[in-house]
């Protein structure tokens, strides 16, 4: 059975957070503002800690970068 529409956008926001973590990607090349877009409407629990972890990637990316 394929992934659902939560499980995808949940994955593809992991992803995009170790990227940025990582400095192999800015938060804009990351492009997961409509994964996360997408997450609120179906699991803001979900949304609001992975929106947590994307501040302090983009945070910690920007300090970096500075």
């Amino acid at each position: 059975m394929g992934m659902t529409t939560e499980e995808l956008c949940i994955q593809n926001i992991e992803r995009g957070i170790r990227l940025i973590q990582s400095g192999k990607k800015s938060p804009k090349e990351a492009g997961i503002g409509s994964s996360l877009n997408r997450l609120k409407d179906i699991n803001l629990g979900m949304y609001e800690d992975l929106l947590v972890k994307y501040k302090a990637a983009v945070e910690r990316y920007n300090n970096l970068n500075k």
